[in-house]
């Protein structure tokens, strides 16, 4: 059985926890936070062994071989970088890091000490996003012509940490994030120029952003987050032969049974839909990154979001996050 340890207390981490506490192969024998009793509080009311009044003494444990971290993301560089040098397999919650630059620094990081390194996108264990990914593999729909996706919340706490700039808030780096790993699920690629609009807070955080996504292929994604605005998440995927349509697309609670919408024709297109049954999402990410890590690469199937993937990821919300900022288009390196 593997054992993880869980660098942070809030509200995903607690939703981690919970998810492994129902797995046969996983379980969560440490949590820390940087204040001691509220690590052993959380320790207690979770059901987990140990509490950690820092970090580093849950890095230091020898029973932990797994790490999620669920810190803000301004907090993921430095402590991904430091689990990964204590030999630790690390999960880390979306977005991976900051920039691109970041991102290859922590990858680097993980090679030298051989350990594994994934973003945390659990919508991707989903059997939903699986199913997708069959239905564009098989060709469904034909060839992909447009996406459209949108990912929007509800914060009305001033104090909440999503709309601190120096914690790394913002629409984009807590729901956009979503939209930018979906589109290049979709597309397999990073886009090759991105133009993107944003609503600014006093204090510098994107609480609004859409964005426009233009892809070698000739494709056009279309992404919007928001922080302030009705809960939704929705993503339309077009081809030139059908669509798919997905109304609940990235945070799914655990008992919600999901229909995908696929229909297929161009001019008069012919419904079909498909049921997915409920399940743990959370869960199904922790079994597959130990069993990723276990097996390797490219094995049995198992989903992975890899290193090129989660590159391409950062340097998209860069780029999205210059134009925005600009008011001017911008090119990615290919």
């Amino acid at each position: 059985m593997a054992s993880w340890g869980v660098l942070g207390t809030g509200r995903i981490a607690r939703k981690f926890v919970g998810a492994v506490a129902g797995s046969a192969s996983e379980r969560v024998v440490a949590i820390a936070s940087r204040d001691g009793q509220r690590a052993a509080a959380a320790a207690r009311e979770l059901g987990v062994a140990r509490g950690y009044g820092s970090y580093e003494a849950l890095l230091a444990d020898p029973d932990v071989g797994l790490i999620y971290v669920a810190l803000p993301n301004a907090l993921h560089a430095p402590w991904v970088t430091a689990a990964l040098t204590a030999g630790k397999h690390v999960l880390c919650e979306k977005p991976l890091a900051m920039s691109r630059a970041e991102a290859e620094g922590m990858f680097a990081t993980a090679r030298a000490h051989g350990a594994w390194l994934m973003e945390g996108f659990m919508y991707r264990f989903h059997p939903q996003t699986r199913t997708v990914e069959r239905l564009l593999a098989e060709g469904a729909i034909g060839t992909v012509q447009l996406v459209r996706i949108a990912f929007g919340i509800t914060i009305s706490d001033p104090a909440n940490i999503r709309l601190s700039a120096e914690l790394g808030g913002g629409a984009l780096g807590d729901v956009g994030c979503y939209c930018v790993s979906m589109a290049r699920l979709v597309a397999g690629v990073a886009p090759s120029r991105v133009s993107a609009t944003a609503r600014f807070t006093d204090g510098g955080v994107d609480e609004l952003l859409a964005g426009t996504l233009e892809y070698p292929s000739g494709a056009v994604a279309q992404i919007s987050c928001g922080l302030r605005m009705a809960r939704h998440q929705r993503t339309q995927i077009v081809g030139d032969e059908g669509s798919i349509e997905l109304d609940e697309s990235f945070s799914i609670p655990p008992d919600q049974a999901l229909t995908i919408r696929l229909l297929r024709g161009g001019s008069r297109p012919v419904e079909e839909r498909i049921a997915i049954p409920p399940t743990d999402h959370f869960r199904l990410e922790a079994e597959g990154f130990a069993a990723l890590t276990a097996a390797g690469h490219g094995t049995g199937g198992l989903p992975e979001v890899g290193l090129g993937e989660s590159l391409d990821n950062a340097a998209t919300s860069e780029a999205l996050m210059e134009s925005a900022r600009t008011g001017r288009p911008v090119e990615l390196a290919e």
